[in-house]
């Protein structure tokens, strides 16, 4: 062989080996743009900041629903809750109006986990003595099914020497930053009013860690009333003596309620505060309600203005009935039960 065809038989074989190396190096898999498009950025502190601000703006509104002993709160609870109000409402023009009151529910677990013994049942805000008859004085509440959020229950109310069956749905949830809401409607047949629905929507927006404000809105209606009969109500919390054992809150609220039947018109603006504080213990609390009026019964009489005061001892009688008698028998019985005699 010649000398000059080494080199031309040398440059395939180094091309060969060359080709062989570059296989070995390994390739970049393929990116998927679609799938890092649609995945979420990883929680970073601008996410951490929102949850931790959410979740005290839901304590703080949960605490004034406690500590107000908020009705709508009261039933939400998983333990049994009842409160005992002794009160005084007076009001320039109609005299006092004294009165005993049992609000609140006990758990039926010996019939089923889901029936509960409802008293004075009602929704959101204190009312009105003229939304007063809308009550049942005492109910049975049957959860017929619960979500995360919402809850659906059939009643069977007594008020009056009168059964009322009907259905009741709740939903609540955060709409925003600090902002949350509450939703009830309810549905009843009563004789002599027949069928009637009174829906309630509450929204929550909290400021820091001692002012919430609710706008809450009411509207009945059913076959024997005057129309729509609405209500309005926004209620500013404050609260006071964070750290102390005996808190202190204030609840500033401006109220217009009015019906649209047989003529749309205003029946009442009321203007008010509560003071209310706990003065002995957990279960004892005051609460005073001075509140100016400015109603006009029906449409042909004439606005007038009315002061009104209301004075209320409240006692939260029990909590959880059925824990208080598993710890009683906890404690009646030891854990190591000796062998028996034989």
């Amino acid at each position: 062989m010649k000398i000059w065809l080494a080199p031309l038989l040398l440059v395939p074989a180094l091309a060969l080996s060359q080709e062989e190396k570059l296989d070995d190096i390994p390739v970049a898999p393929e990116v998927d743009e679609q799938k890092i498009a649609t995945e979420e950025p990883p929680i970073n502190w601008v996410d951490d900041s929102h949850t931790v601000v959410a979740d005290q703006a839901q304590a703080m509104v949960e605490w004034m629903d406690n500590f107000f002993g908020d009705p709508t709160y009261d039933l939400e609870k998983a333990e049994s809750y009842l409160r005992l109000e002794l009160e005084n409402d007076w009001e320039q023009g109609e005299g006092s109006d004294p009165g005993v009151r049992l609000r609140g529910k006990v758990q039926l677990p010996k019939i089923s986990q889901r029936v509960d013994l409802l008293f004075s049942e009602e929704e959101g805000d204190a009312v009105d003595r003229e939304e007063r008859e809308d009550l049942d004085n005492v109910s049975l509440q049957v959860n017929v099914r619960e979500g995360d959020r919402s809850r659906f229950d059939a009643t069977m109310g007594f008020s009056s020497g009168k059964l009322k069956p009907g259905v009741r749905y709740r939903s609540e949830g955060d709409l925003d930053f600090a902002r949350s809401y509450r939703y009830v409607q309810r549905i009843q047949y009563e004789d002599g009013e027949n069928f009637f629905t009174i829906g309630q929507a509450d929204l929550f927006q909290a400021f820091n860690n001692r002012d919430v404000m609710r706008w809450t809105n009411r509207i009945k209606w059913g076959e024997q009333t005057e129309g729509v009969e609405w209500r309005t109500r926004l209620s500013l919390f404050q609260r006071f003596g964070k750290d102390s054992k005996r808190p202190l809150a204030l609840n500033h609220f401006a109220s217009v309620r009015g019906e649209t039947r047989p003529t749309s018109f205003i029946k009442n603006y009321r203007l008010g505060t509560i003071w209310r504080r706990q003065v002995y213990r957990d279960f004892l609390f005051l609460e005073m309600e001075p509140a100016v009026n400015y109603r006009r019964r029906d449409y042909e009489d004439t606005r007038e203005l009315s002061w009104s005061f209301v004075i209320r001892l409240e006692i939260a009688l029990a909590r959880d009935f059925s824990r208080g008698r598993r710890e009683d028998r906890d404690e009646e019985e030891p854990d190591d039960m000796p062998a028996p005699d034989i």
